[in-house]
């Protein structure tokens, strides 16, 4: 295929025979992202910033959580400009410090090469039919856009008596010839003044603006958001790739829809559409064979290893938005079932007060809105309810925690099997389909946080079932594991420290919460007793959501992570998970259960689970320290602000 024979070739500029290949990107705010991500996962080459590496004695690095791993290519997604700012602009904070000297000293090659922008000039525009001419001894296979560029007097007279029916264009700049700053005018929409100012401009700086023809694209079907189809503007970008024998085209590209913006305009603007265009062959295609350099030899590997720090840092926390949305579905399905009456509690401003407080504790209701919704009586916590899960603009609301999980899948798309993308993209939508139906029921309601239930089950089935045993999929767990122990410990705290559980009810909404119903009727076939629930939900090893049995997974997960092989004693992580696990173990269940004389308060408890939400916070920060700290972005000089992202 195209991809193929450009990645084939594209390799066969390194002497190594395992080369380090990456994308180069701006950046997710970068429009064109989602390109990056999905070239990367085709070509398997990570997509990485300029964050992600260093240049060492000219030797350009790849930041890892197993340390500096040597780059040899670079496919370059970035404006040159951006590219180094110790060289070029020192405004960027997207670059890479020291890159222009490690192309130079011919350490690393470059895909794009710096500089190459050039071509891509409109002021050539007006030359290619001489130059083809000259150099080839025949016209243009395709004609090329009429141009004019002002730098020279005949083309400039032309362009300023021919302004009312041409497209003006500023194409370079006052600064290096690197950036990439464009203005477009349009002769005919131009007013009386604003012609006489660009004739002005025009005639001082000429070779500044370039006139060129106004094109009408072609037309067709588009299916708008009025559900009808209709015809507009369409541009065709296609693509070609140098190889030995000349250049490869590939049999589609990509096509821009000018809905909104003027479809006169520059390509890819602010309201168009870009959808992939194919070519329909007429069989089956034969993928070309294409022989490799002698010097490169097949090497057999396994893992993983060269994940990018960055990377690893978006794994961990989409695994911890991935529990944390799991953790808050649960808690508001559970609470819907108890507000419709199925508990026979409903009307109990203790029960109510109870219930509402479950959702403080979580940050989804402020104290105020709770004394309010417990004061309405059911009728207003269901509002309330109802507001958290599918209002998409509330700030506390469940589409806030599934905007996370969704932001931060999309910065390790590249990472992700297709189905598992389709699951999340499906999880995520489901607040804003529920916005657009009006009038279902309280059981629709709870029948839909069901089926999300069943989405983030099969997001974690596809992790443990077709992920492969890498660091990145560590990482993912390991942010899992330490988001479950903090949400349990959490729930245990606000429902088990005080009070009668075993008589309000708590404990079962507990074990619910916790997932853990079945095995505890299963096991104990008796109303739920403190004890119990808290040795079930603390200390069984055998309970897949434990807390005892997340630490131990994490401490199993970090015990795989690369780290000082030298320490002679246990490394901080290990001495955290070791402790709150030996004291878990230690503990009690009949003793911590029991009331405190004076407080009132199951003080032994409230203790154990303060010392978990410590070496929780303890534990996420070694990781970071450990493995992600030096991916952060450091400025090296210019204002605060960055200007000119692509």
């Amino acid at each position: 295929s195209f991809f193929q024979t450009f990645s084939q070739n594209f390799l066969q500029f390194s002497q190594r025979d395992d080369p380090l290949a990456v994308v180069l990107s701006p950046g997710p705010q970068n429009v064109a992202y989602f390109e990056h991500a999905y070239l990367s996962r085709y070509l398997g080459y990570p997509v990485v910033e300029g964050s992600d590496m260093t240049v060492r004695d000219d030797r350009l690095f790849l930041k890892t959580v197993d340390g500096l791993k040597p780059v040899d290519l670079v496919l370059r997604r970035l404006y040159s400009d951006l590219c180094d700012p110790l060289e070029l602009s020192t405004e960027s904070a997207l670059g890479i410090p020291g890159l222009l000297q490690s192309v130079r000293a011919g350490n690393v090659t470059m895909g794009n090469a710096l500089g190459s922008g050039l071509v891509d000039s409109e002021v050539l525009l007006s030359f290619l039919p001489a130059l083809c001419q000259f150099f080839f001894s025949e016209g243009l296979k395709i004609p090329s856009v009429a141009t004019w560029w002002c730098g020279q007097a005949n083309e400039r007279a032309y362009v300023l008596e021919n302004m009312h029916r041409l497209m003006i264009r500023r194409v370079l700049t006052p600064k290096q010839g690197l950036t990439h700053g464009r203005l477009s005018s349009f002769g005919p929409d131009l007013t009386n003044k604003d012609k006489q100012d660009l004739v002005q401009a025009i005639t001082r700086r000429g070779h500044e603006y370039v006139g060129r023809e106004i094109v009408s694209p072609s037309t067709t079907p588009f299916w708008g958001a009025e559900d009808q189809l209709k015809p507009v503007p369409m541009t065709l970008r296609v693509y070609l790739t140098a190889t030995k024998d000349g250049y490869a085209v590939m049999p589609g590209g990509l096509a821009r829809v000018s809905v909104r913006s003027d479809p006169r305009g520059h390509w890819h603007e602010p309201g168009d559409f870009s959808k992939d265009t194919w070519v329909k062959g007429s069989g089956v295609l034969e993928s070309p064979v294409v022989a490799p350099a002698p010097h490169h030899t097949l090497l057999l590997r396994r893992g993983g290893r060269d994940l990018p720090s960055r990377t690893a840092d978006n794994l961990f926390w989409l695994g911890r938005y991935i529990e944390r949305s799991e953790g808050a579905i649960r808690l508001i399905r559970s609470l819907f079932s108890r507000t419709s009456g199925e508990s026979g509690l409903s009307d109990e401003p203790e029960t109510l007060a109870r219930l509402v407080s479950l959702l403080v504790m979580q940050e989804h209701l402020s104290p105020r809105r709770a004394k309010r919704a417990v004061e309405g009586g059911a009728d207003m916590v269901e509002a309330e309810l109802r507001t958290i899960l599918f209002d998409p603009d509330s700030p506390d609301g469940l589409a806030k925690i599934l905007q996370n999980v969704r932001r931060t899948a999309e910065l390790v798309r590249h990472r992700l099997s297709q189905d598992t993308w389709n699951i999340l993209i499906e999880l995520t939508s489901v607040p804003k389909e529920w916005a657009r139906t009006k009038g279902q029921s309280m059981d629709d309601a709870i029948r839909l946080l069901s089926r999300m239930i069943q989405h983030l089950a099969a997001v974690n089935g596809m992790v443990m079932a077709n992920m492969t045993r890498s660091y990145a999929w560590r990482f993912l767990e390991m942010g899992r594991r330490l988001e479950r122990v903090r949400h349990l410990s959490k729930l245990i705290r606000h429902l088990s420290t005080r009070g009668n559980p075993e008589g309000t009810g708590s404990l079962n909404l507990l074990l619910e919460l916790a997932d853990s119903s079945i095995t505890y009727r299963t096991r104990y076939k008796a109303e739920a007793k403190l004890a119990a629930v808290l040795d079930l939900l603390l200390a069984d090893e055998t309970n897949p959501r434990s807390v005892i049995f997340q630490l131990l997974a994490f401490d199993d997960h970090m015990r795989t992570l690369p780290h000082e092989e030298t320490a002679a004693s246990l490394n901080p992580a290990q001495q955290i998970t070791t402790r709150i696990c030996t004291d878990i173990r230690l503990t009690d269940m009949i003793q911590i259960a029991e009331f405190t004389k004076k407080t009132k308060v199951r003080a032994k408890l409230v203790l154990l689970l303060k010392q978990l939400d410590q070496g929780v916070h303890q534990l996420s920060d070694i990781v970071a320290h450990t493995y992600f700290s030096h991916s952060l972005s450091q400025r090296i000089s210019g204002p605060q602000w960055l200007e000119g992202i692509p």
